[in-house]
């Protein structure tokens, strides 16, 4: 009989079969592992990057509206005189305010929308015709002849322009911060994730100084407004903005200081 022969009709044994499991198993399981590493890798580069991408958007926003605070077309309020500069809108005197109320935090500015629309006749206009909060119209020539609306129509004449202010409100509340426009409906989320947000201001020495006096300060006292020169930012972004240390992606840090174009050197 041929031994050789029958050995190799008899396959493979149980031994064998165990062996090339376990081993298909390994492979299985490496695979496995390759995937979930290069899944939880992906997760969080692409978390990293939306806060990356957040952080730019936030910037540019906050960095235009900035720039813009206290810039009313062609009107100089400190120029004006004092009966029609008195009998303006209390707030247009300090066009940025923060605020810190139990733990929510607001910081709220005011600034013309661009409009270049100049009237050759009589007409009215309202300022939700272009979403402002305030609608000034002037010749911007003679400053006795100043009118403004806070939502009834205004009277507009030949030579007119007219200046739309808007309010804008940022809030920093429940690791989000978001937005309101003029002070009215609910505000409206910016990015979320947001683990600290700290708002410090470059004061002038004077109310007429042009540069920033000593180190920023975090809080704003009555009569400060038309001292502010700059705003400086810095902002936190995680995973677990409750608890950072504790994400899986490493706390983002974000600062930017912006300086108001009318009132730098």
């Amino acid at each position: 009989m041929n031994r050789w022969g029958n050995a190799q009709a008899r396959g493979f044994g149980l031994i064998e079969l165990l062996i090339a499991l376990a081993l298909g198993l390994v492979l299985v399981l490496g695979v496995v592992q390759v995937f979930v590493g290069s899944k939880q890798t992906f997760v969080l580069q692409r978390t990293a990057a939306g806060f990356n991408e957040d952080a730019r958007y936030l910037a540019s926003r906050l960095s235009r509206e900035l720039r813009m605070v206290g810039m009313f077309g062609c009107l100089d309020l400190n120029r004006l005189p004092a009966g029609i500069r008195n009998a303006l809108p209390a707030e247009l005197a300090a066009p940025v305010g923060y605020t810190t109320t139990a733990g929510v935090s607001i910081l709220s500015l005011i600034s013309a929308v661009p409009n270049h629309e100049r009237f050759t006749a009589p007409g009215t206009r309202r300022p939700a015709d272009y979403r402002a909060r305030w609608l000034i119209a002037t010749n911007c020539r003679d400053t006795h002849d100043l009118r403004i609306s806070d939502g009834a129509p205004i009277a507009v004449r030949p030579g007119d322009v007219v200046i739309p202010l808007r309010k804008l409100e940022y809030r920093f509340r429940r690791h989000g911060i978001q937005l309101r426009s003029n002070g009215a409906g609910h505000f409206q989320s910016l990015i979320d994730n947001v683990a600290q947000l700290e708002v410090s201001f470059g004061l002038a020495a004077t109310a007429t100084g042009r540069e920033v006096s000593g180190s920023y300060v975090s809080a704003l006292a009555a009569g400060d407004g038309p001292r502010i020169r700059s705003v400086k930012l810095r902002w936190q972004l995680s995973d677990t903005p409750s608890a950072p240390s504790a994400g899986k992606v490493r706390v983002h840090e974000f600062q930017q200081a912006v300086a108001l174009r009318n009132r730098i050197n």
